[in-house]
């Protein structure tokens, strides 16, 4: 990649409805002021509220009907101006699509919300296998759920040991 043109990452988002995805690409958005140009294509219905918000929020974001395709996307959805792009997809809950395996641009990532259950890495262990990086989000409610944390780390390191595990809230940082 030439180094004039920026440096080019994409981003597949997965999660439930709910989890946090479109708050954390605002937020991101919001943080990097700027210095990265965002972008956001949702691959799910009903997709046209989440779009508004990126939208309003000066986040170029679209809605995509067709069948995701990864080997298509390479380079299709990133501008062709000069410059460091941050491009995410966003997906709800476990995907059926065939996402990417380990490359150098592409990063998977599961949000999740602590009101899913800290179970979850033991029921649902393929999709945990899979991913690259884990967000905790909304850890702002822990002290209104019965999430523990610890057993959400320990359940998640029996299936992916080496996975990096971020806890925050997109809402309050």
């Amino acid at each position: 990649m030439d180094k004039q043109q920026g440096v080019k990452k994409r981003l597949y988002l997965l999660g439930n409805t709910g989890s946090g995805k479109t708050q954390l690409i605002r937020r991101t958005h919001e943080t990097l002021r700027g210095r990265v140009q965002v972008k956001a294509i949702y691959y799910q219905p009903n997709s046209i509220y989440d779009v508004a918000k990126l939208s309003a929020a000066g986040v170029p974001a679209v809605v995509r009907t067709e069948a995701f395709r990864p080997q298509f996307t390479t380079e299709k959805h990133f501008s062709e101006e000069a410059g460091d792009q941050l491009l995410f997809y966003e997906f709800s809950r476990r995907t059926g699509y065939s996402l990417p395996k380990r490359q150098e641009d592409v990063l998977r990532v599961y949000v999740f919300s602590v009101t899913d259950g800290d179970e979850k890495p033991l029921k649902y262990p393929r999709m945990f296998k899979e991913i690259e990086l884990v967000i905790v989000n909304k850890i702002d409610l822990l002290p209104f759920t019965d999430f523990s944390l610890s057993e959400f780390e320990t359940r998640l390191r029996q299936v992916n040991p080496l996975v990096p595990l971020l806890k925050l809230s997109c809402r309050s940082g």
